[in-house]
């Protein structure tokens, strides 16, 4: 009777596992059959959230499902990102974000809640943003080798503004010091839209921006860049140079992209990579990525898409680079 007793539990338990193992396979079938959250770590109206509204707006329309974005900010994006870490791995909750979360918090903040290298999937790198060193016109310099020198005749007489301790702008502006061996005084805000006002003000001097939030005002005559960090000039400020036509071998771009938690299933996994690089194949979507200072493509794969391993193999490529400009640096926030 034992026996029988437990012949007849595993073959319970063994059904049972067929008919989990089947509604799985249906559920990914179906994917997606509702909607989709994209959690965006950074304030609605900011660049990254712009950017992710016309991913979302435009993968919704090849899903046949609402991509919803859902801000949820704080702590230079590590609130929302510990989110998306700890979300259930069904393909629902998704996160457009900036290579500050992935790339340089965990390098930044010892107390990081999440593992940016083993709670994520990536799905697709949508581009990368290029940036410009802008100045106050109250700076007398009007190029970049007369900025230069006048920070090296007066050290620490210039100031540069951030959106915040370990952020981006930080980051990028502590490199070029280090590269170009001057000293400028750091003052972070809290947020982008402050830093460039105090420049736009001239209460501070420079800032390292994504050159689509400088344009409107360089072209304005309301602000001076110096120089972009492009490979070639950029075509909406052909008249700025180019860090590397000045033999400065630099580049601050950020990638752009969309993860998912760890352990959604493949079959998600390479769907979504697949739709997301037709999305970025469209050429009204790069148009509009480009209106809004995006350069489209993964440049760790040479162009538009890349599988999600390629995909992984670049972000582990920025990861160890970006760690390596921090511990140079000696940048840490507690």
């Amino acid at each position: 009777m034992h026996a029988e007793a437990f012949g007849r539990k595993f073959v319970r338990a063994a059904i049972l596992g067929m008919a989990l193992a089947a509604a799985s396979l249906q559920s990914v079938a179906q994917y997606p059959d509702k909607p989709i959250k994209m959690i965006v770590a950074w304030p609605p109206g900011g660049g990254t959230d712009g950017v992710a509204r016309i991913v979302a707006k435009h993968l919704s329309e090849r899903l046949k499902q609402p991509v919803v974005i859902e801000n949820r900010s704080g702590a230079s994006g590590q609130v929302g990102t510990e989110f998306v870490a700890k979300a259930a791995p069904d393909g629902y909750t998704l996160q457009y974000t900036v290579a500050d979360s992935h790339s340089i918090n965990p390098h930044v903040f010892p107390k990081i809640r999440y593992d940016a290298s083993k709670e994520f999937t990536p799905i697709a790198v949508v581009g990368g943003m290029p940036n410009a060193l802008m100045v106050s016109n109250n700076v007398p310099a009007g190029t970049l080798p007369e900025f230069i020198k006048m920070a090296k005749d007066k050290p620490s007489r210039f100031t540069y503004s951030s959106w915040g301790m370990g952020s981006g702008g930080h980051i990028r502006m502590e490199s070029f010091k280090s590269y170009m061996g001057i000293d400028l005084l750091h003052v972070p805000f809290q947020g982008s839209g402050p830093g460039f006002a105090a420049v736009l003000g001239g209460q501070v001097d420079a800032m390292m921006v994504p050159l689509g939030l400088a344009e409107s005002n360089y072209r304005a005559g309301k602000v001076k860049l110096l120089a972009v960090d492009t490979p070639q000039r950029y075509p909406s400020v052909p008249d700025v140079p180019t860090l590397a036509e000045m033999g400065i071998p630099l580049t601050f771009a950020f990638w752009q992209g969309v993860l998912a938690p760890a352990k959604v299933p493949d079959s998600i996994v390479n769907f979504l990579n697949r739709e997301m690089n037709a999305t970025l194949m469209d050429p009204q979507v790069r148009q509009e990525l480009i209106k809004v200072g995006l350069v489209p493509g993964n440049p760790g794969v040479n162009g538009f898409g890349g599988t999600p391993q390629e995909v992984r193999q670049f972000l582990d490529s920025e990861f160890t680079r970006w760690g390596k400009t921090i511990q140079d640096a000696k940048i840490k926030v507690e």
